[in-house]
């Protein structure tokens, strides 16, 4: 690839005109998203050979292809294997299909057989690559689990105090989140692991589920400010442990805990650590016992979300670890990222400036504390973007975070919809993707990868991930708008109306209503329903105005709610590039400044 290529298009382009692909299919191989991706093309194309270095077994998907053996094979060029695989080639592969964007040249219609594109090579490219990631709903597509891939079940309370589960659960996330920042780990995401609280299951049953080879369980006793943690990594292929062990702490020592639990781990998977990836396990914590239990009682909150008050209350623990601890970089993060889903859901135009403000103060602070902290980073990109409307400003934080914390589903399902937003489906799709192999079990990482390929206009695949989304959690919020959306899109409005009425969302659900009954020649209905929208209190959903009257065809009202949306700060204004619904549009020359105002233009 030369210097400045689009990896993703150059790949792609380089795929679809070759004469064939070999796809080396290999024990590390068949678990990497981009060789799977790869290959997908190479069939797709009609042009896939598949060879196997070390007689591993094509992944589903493939397993219908011949692959020629290449086990034993010295390198050289008379080999038998050689000669096995120029006999394939001679015999299998087909001219190309024509490319969709248009026909093939004359000069690539017939390449030379010697001239390939090997799927497999290593290429500098992130680990989030796409790839086959969920099939009908049956579970992940990996036929073994990854040698360096673990989980981390919820450590039981054993205080005595079910009010105490707060600070085991959030022991246990502080492990998930300092593990996936080890680039050689494959960590499964809090809420997959989470459903296996207090589960009888044995742990070959909850790695099979996970697609994981090790568990890491154990126990937290707290009593005043002593903490026994005990912690054992289990083989989930023969139920044996490999490690364990128990620590008597103080409080002020639990950071160093955390720390050793992960060394320890790291060396039982054969994972070299070098200085940095140690200091990544502690990064942006805290030793001032009174922070850290406020800071896993405001996460417990976010991780309930749902109401205003909740994320009030979470933002008051936030800001009483802060006082403990003004030098907590995580707890800055997550005071931002509260900051940030008050403004984006209760705040009305009035106060979201001061509310985003506040938001990217603390998410500046955070970086500020902890620069290689991935979380905090992630956060100060989404604040960025939500607070200023400007994509260019935020692209760099993420890009900090994807480098610092690329094995995170949460900052991956995060980044991949940010990506999509500025036009980048490769990079979005791919870690949207990526999210949901590594948090198979979280409705959100899961409407966040509909939200993507909506925006890419997959639907089918979005229909996929946001039905399965509402399989996880039926109240998942705006996954039955985003369904509707989608039926609207294709014509089938009075299927849209029924699931917009399903949406637990009054503004998603009102504007869905307006779009629908209008397509179905109810324009009273419809009148209602948008006014119905703007008389909201605290209103928060000026874009979604605008996209009413794009669907209606009224183009000067629609840009009328567009520039009042801008002037508010509605953040809604971050899908405005990639948002179908603003197809009618489009074209308006009006379209294309305002993209420029946003950083989106070209």
């Amino acid at each position: 690839l030369a210097g400045g290529a689009a990896f993703a298009k150059e790949i792609e382009a380089a795929l679809r005109s070759a004469g064939a692909v070999i796809v080396v299919w290999s024990q590390t191989s068949i678990h990497s998203d981009w060789v799977r991706d790869e290959a997908a093309v190479g069939r797709d194309c009609g042009r896939l050979v598949p060879i196997s270095l070390d007689g591993a077994a094509a992944p589903l998907g493939f397993g219908q292809y011949h692959v020629v053996a290449m086990s034993g094979w010295n390198g050289r060029a008379d080999a038998p294997q050689i000669e096995r695989l120029l006999h394939a080639l001679d015999g299998d592969v087909r001219s190309p299909a024509p490319h969709p964007d248009g026909p093939a040249s004359a000069k690539t219609a017939i390449p030379s057989r010697r001239t390939l594109l090997i799927g497999g090579a290593a290429i500098g490219v992130p680990v989030f690559a796409a790839g086959a990631w969920w099939m009908g709903g049956h579970g992940l597509l990996s036929p073994a689990p990854p040698a360096h891939s673990i989980a981390v079940l919820p450590f039981a309370n054993l205080s005595g105090d079910p009010a105490q589960d707060y600070f085991s659960d959030g022991l246990t996330e502080e492990l998930i989140g300092a593990l996936a920042r080890l680039p050689a780990l494959q960590v499964v995401g809090r809420t997959s692991s989470f459903k296996f609280k207090g589960s009888k299951e044995n742990s070959t049953a909850i790695g099979a589920k996970l697609g994981v080879a090790f568990l890491l369980d154990g126990s937290v006793r707290r009593e005043g400010n002593q903490v026994r943690i005990s912690g054992q990594l289990v083989d989930t292929r023969t139920g044996y442990e490999r490690w364990s062990q128990t620590y008597d702490r103080e409080m002020t020592d639990i950071l160093a805990t955390q720390t050793s639990i992960g060394q320890a781990v790291a060396e039982q998977l054969k994972i070299a650590l070098l200085g940095g990836d140690i200091a990544a396990l502690s990064r942006g914590g805290t030793s001032v016992p009174a922070a850290y239990d406020a800071y896993l009682q405001g996460r417990r909150l976010i991780d309930m979300g749902g109401v205003e008050s909740v994320f009030r209350e979470a933002l008051a623990h936030f800001d009483a670890a802060i006082a403990a601890d003004g030098g907590f970089a995580a707890a800055h993060s997550e005071r931002a990222r509260t900051l940030v889903a008050l403004g984006d859901e209760f705040v009305g135009p009035a106060a979201l400036k001061a509310t985003y403000d506040a938001a990217l103060a603390s998410a500046r602070r955070a970086v500020e504390l902890a620069p290689g902290l991935a979380g905090a980073q992630a956060t100060l990109g989404q604040t960025v973007w939500n607070s200023t409307l400007n994509y260019g400003l935020a692209k760099p934080a993420y890009a900090r975070a994807i480098a610092a914390g690329g094995g995170d589903a949460d900052i991956l399902a995060r980044f991949g919809l940010f990506s999509c937003d500025g036009g980048d489906f490769a990079t979005g799709l791919a870690a949207a993707r990526r999210a949901a192999v590594l948090d198979p079990l979280n409705p959100r990482v899961f409407r966040f990868l509909g939200y993507a390929m909506i925006e890419a206009r997959n639907y089918p695949e979005a229909v996929v991930a946001l039905r399965h989304s509402l399989e996880l959690s039926p109240q998942s919020n705006g996954a039955h708008a985003s369904l509707g959306d989608i039926l609207q899109l294709q014509g089938q409005y009075r299927a849209a109306a029924d699931e917009y009425a399903r949406e637990p969302v009054e503004w998603l659900r009102l504007s869905g209503r307006a779009m629908a009954l209008r397509r179905l020649g109810d324009v009273a209905g419809a009148q209602d329903a948008l006014k119905a929208l703007q008389a909201r209190a605290n209103d928060v959903a000026i874009y979604q105005q605008a996209q009413v009257y794009a669907q209606w065809g009224e183009k000067d009202l629609a840009f009328n709610a567009l520039g009042a949306a801008f002037k508010a700060g509605d953040s809604g204004l971050v899908q405005l590039k990639t948002d179908p619904m603003m197809d009618p549009v489009r074209a308006d020359p009006r379209f294309a400044r305002l993209l420029a105002r946003l950083g989106l233009g070209g």
